[in-house]
């Protein structure tokens, strides 16, 4: 079990997933909770409903996001800057020039596998 490092100690950690991909989301949430049981995972279809829903919450540990395009257009890379989360795993392969130097910003290219997404959280776990 890895557990996500991130947040209070004392709070439940909060990953939000944001993909429009329903079947993708949810192989993710389970990846994430078979890791880390104590998260609390909540998955969204856009940006924007993800920024309504979570405007009153705080930040969450861990959002995990995909672009809409590739390159990733504007309103995409406003979200890895919003106050959405504290650390960002990006799900795309063109994209990897652009933000895998960005700080508290993991690219995961697609295709992944469940130790893909372990080995994602613990390198944002090494650089917090």
């Amino acid at each position: 079990m890895l557990v996500l490092h991130f947040g209070e100690k004392h709070m439940r950690r909060k990953v939000v997933i944001v993909l429009d991909d329903v079947v993708v989301a949810l192989d993710l949430a389970q990846t994430l909770q078979d890791l880390d049981p104590g998260a609390d995972v909540v998955t969204f279809r856009s940006a924007a409903v993800a920024r309504e829903a979570m405007k009153d919450q705080g930040k969450a540990s861990l959002i995990i996001w995909q672009p809409r395009s590739d390159p990733p257009e504007d309103d995409s890379a406003a979200l890895v800057q919003c106050d959405l989360a504290e650390r960002s795993i990006l799900l795309s392969d063109a994209a990897e020039a652009v933000y895998d130097a960005a700080p508290h910003v993991v690219v995961l290219p697609r295709p992944f596998s469940a130790e893909m997404v372990e080995k994602a959280v613990s390198r944002l776990n090494a650089d917090h």
